[in-house]
């Protein structure tokens, strides 16, 4: 299903131990590129939800904002310095030694250096990781089911718009066909007041018309936008990521649209090409909202 690439969604997840509030936000982007905050440090959980999300979103510029509440996020380890210890160790026995002190070492003396242990603390990665991933699972979902409502509203407003485009190729069809003709009996005309009724060679007309008529024929580009319009048909109706095509197929229609106005010099077609350019503006800008 085609989606939107703008959308928010939130999860809650809570456990005896905690909970966990994921809230996602998506705008436009050509790329999918994932923004996480939260307020634990653990690489590794960030790394596992980047993956989380790039596996169900293509494109788009996703923040991601997680939060872990009463929850024991890290556990604080004493590390005892065996290298320091030894040494404070030798040095208060040699001073026992030298100066004939008679108190004993003990626990109670090797204390006094704080250097000996090191407190540190370590993130429960593997602990607090199946709660956020199922809170991320969760705004996931909301995430989507919005893009995906959006999506069809976008969906709807370009059939609208690729329907009236189709309606104005066919006219400027039909007027492109009429013009040679038109430009035949005009200049026949012409010529025949400017000539006061003299005779005039026929076979002259015919071939100033003729040349009119390949110079101004559109048929291939009328051939190609048909095509182009098929395909933009084909890319509404499939279930894949389809934004960067349907923004290439736009520029695509807009070439051919070009290429049909500097070729026509019929005051009806000029305005209808001016049409067809205004639509398909608006089909562009609502395809870059598309994931």
């Amino acid at each position: 299903m085609i989606k939107s690439m703008t959308g928010y969604g939130v999860g809650r997840a809570k456990e005896e131990d905690g909970e966990c509030l994921v809230e996602i936000k998506s705008l436009n982007n050509k790329y999918c590129d994932v923004n996480i905050k939260n307020n634990f440090q653990s690489l590794e959980i960030e790394q596992k939800i980047e993956k989380l999300i790039k596996d169900r979103v293509s494109r788009g510029k996703v923040n991601i904002l997680v939060k872990v509440e009463n929850y024991g996020l890290t556990e604080e380890k004493i590390i005892l310095n065996e290298d320091i210890a030894d040494s404070c160790y030798k040095n208060l026995k040699t001073l026992k030694e030298k100066y004939k002190l008679k108190d004993e070492i003990g626990i109670d003396s090797m204390l006094k250096f704080k250097d000996i242990f090191t407190t540190v603390k370590e993130e429960e990665s593997a602990k607090i990781w199946p709660l956020v991933e199922k809170a991320t699972n969760l705004a996931l979902d909301s995430l989507l089911k919005m893009r995906e409502r959006e999506g069809k509203v976008l969906v709807a407003d370009i059939r609208k718009r690729v329907k009236k485009i189709q309606k104005l190729i066919d006219k400027i069809e039909k007027y492109s066909k009429s013009s040679p003709l038109d430009y035949k009996d005009k200049f026949l005309s012409k010529i025949k007041n400017l000539t006061d009724g003299l005779n005039v060679d026929e076979g002259r007309i015919e071939l100033e018309a003729a040349i009119f008529a390949e110079k101004t024929d559109i048929t291939e580009e009328i051939t190609r936008l048909e095509s182009h319009l098929i395909q933009f048909d084909d890319l509404l109706n499939s279930e894949e990521s389809v934004g960067r095509k349907m923004d290439f197929l736009t520029q695509e229609i807009n070439r051919e649209v070009n290429t049909i106005g500097s070729k026509t010099n019929d005051i009806k077609v000029t305005s209808l090409v001016v049409l067809v350019k205004s639509e398909l503006e608006k089909v562009r800008e609502q395809a870059r909202n598309i994931e």
